[in-house]
């Protein structure tokens, strides 16, 4: 399967590169089975469920599947609350761009936020095509200093992007390559972007909750029912002889009270 890669993977993943190129349609298989799951469970007349558990899984899962590997690291950035894997000299951002199939060369990342501005300062530098109205004015384009896991990851790392298209029913079709931030979010690959193999088996990596465990015997517990129960303490006190006199009915509680400070207080 070594052959089944391309020179710019071995460069940027060693030999680890045909695992890497196996385990990440692996990671998205799973990610879609495991959101499919989560929709079905909620039973849902809208996709929300399924929307939230792939953004979760498509990070989580690919941890999953590369944590094994000779190498590999997870980079945490910051404010971000899923990791990436860093494989050899390549971190991995793998990011939703069709809910259909569509010409993944003319993809777009889905929002310039800045965590999007740091992972590109890993990538290749944009073209800038000059017009007849670019007057010399700098660009619009701002570059985030990378924080956190970030800015910890050693020179020369290069951002391999792995845009898929699935929907709520499918997983369609997953890509790999690396590629410049373009103006509009659109991508202007360096390398041609190359499928994923997607398998139709699921893996699993831990133990699942697929019954109500065992609960303990009645035999080691006490149900204290509400006659065994502690009596509570009663405060009595005899009534004072005027109110007798005075056919005054008796209080079952005392009157609560009445607060007499005051906020004003505080400045005397």
């Amino acid at each position: 399967m070594s052959g089944s890669v391309s020179p710019w993977a071995t460069d940027v993943f060693g030999k680890q590169a045909p695992a890497v190129h196996l385990l990440l349609g692996q990671a998205l298989r799973n990610m879609q089975a495991n959101a499919q799951a989560a929709q079905e469970q909620a039973d849902s007349r809208t996709n929300h469920t399924y929307g939230a558990s792939r953004w979760q899984n498509q990070f989580e899962r690919v941890q999953d599947e590369l944590t094994d590997l000779p190498g590999a690291v997870p980079v945490h950035p910051f404010g971000f609350p899923f990791e990436l894997m860093l494989v050899g000299r390549g971190l991995i951002y793998p990011f939703l761009y069709s809910k259909t199939k569509a010409d993944v060369r003319t993809a777009r990342i889905p929002h310039e936020s800045r965590l999007v501005k740091e992972l590109f300062t890993f990538a290749p530098e944009p073209k800038h095509l000059q017009d007849a109205f670019d007057f010399g004015l700098e660009g619009t384009a701002v570059m985030a200093e990378p924080r956190g896991g970030l800015a910890t990851v050693p020179q020369g790392t290069r951002l391999v992007l792995v845009p898929f298209a699935c929907n709520a029913s499918e997983l369609l079709e997953a890509h790999w390559g690396i590629a410049a931030l373009g103006e509009g979010r659109h991508l202007q690959w360096a390398t041609a972007p190359e499928p994923l193999v997607l398998p139709h088996t699921v893996t699993a990596h831990e133990s699942r909750l697929t019954s109500v465990p065992k609960q303990s015997a009645a035999s080691g517990r006490r149900h204290t029912s509400f006659a065994e129960g502690s009596q509570p303490s009663l405060t009595l006190s005899s009534r004072a002889t005027t109110d007798r006199l005075l056919d005054v009915p008796p209080q079952s509680e005392p009157e609560t009270a009445e607060d007499r400070a005051s906020e004003d207080d505080a400045t005397h």
